[in-house]
């Protein structure tokens, strides 16, 4: 029994070196994507949410931390997430294209790559919409589906469950960057 629960420890804490390995990595594009997200709400524009697959429930959460609150009271802020519909062939593209506007922004969640949201990346572009994604994989296969105002928070992992727990970090991080420049807190 010692010895499954010392290699569990060890898994563990490996685990969460990585993840703490990711996202430092990760700092600077998040630092730049919560800015996107804050200049886009003080000036009136919506941010709206999407993730694929298994991704929409972080969408759905972080809207529900930006239109609520994270750890801090503050009033709520235009975010919402979008549900794809079932059979769909153009995941999300439709709720894009009935509820973005120009200048607003896309918050798009992937596992891998832009696998599953490129129909969102489309409309939005279509939109005139800044992007914003958070994405696992290669930083490489990303980058060419994003316009120049675009943001990509890349984690660098192929491990599906370290990608998805440090996605949930980045989603609190960005909510955390954003109320801190709302409320000027510095601790």
């Amino acid at each position: 029994m010692s010895e499954i629960l010392d290699g569990l420890k060890q898994r563990i804490g490996n685990d969460l070196t990585e993840i703490g390995d990711l996202l430092e990595q990760a700092s600077p594009q998040a630092l730049e994507a919560a800015g996107v997200i804050l200049t886009a709400v003080l000036n009136g524009q919506r941010v709206l949410a999407c993730g694929a697959r298994e991704r929409n429930d972080l969408a759905h959460y972080f809207a529900r931390l930006m239109t609520g609150q994270f750890e801090h009271p503050r009033p709520g802020l235009p975010v919402a997430a979008l549900s794809d519909y079932p059979g769909g062939k153009e995941p999300f593209a439709k709720s894009i294209r009935a509820l973005g506007a120009q200048h607003d922004v896309m918050l798009v969640i992937a596992r891998h790559a832009v696998e599953g949201i490129q129909p969102a990346l489309r409309a939005a572009h279509e939109r005139d919409m800044q992007v914003v994604v958070i994405s696992a994989g290669s930083e490489e296969l990303i980058a060419p589906q994003l316009h120049s105002q675009d943001r990509l928070i890349c984690v660098a992992t192929e491990r599906p469950g370290i990608a998805y727990e440090a996605q949930l970090k980045i989603v609190h991080t960005l909510v955390d960057l954003v109320d801190r420049q709302l409320l000027g807190l510095t601790d």
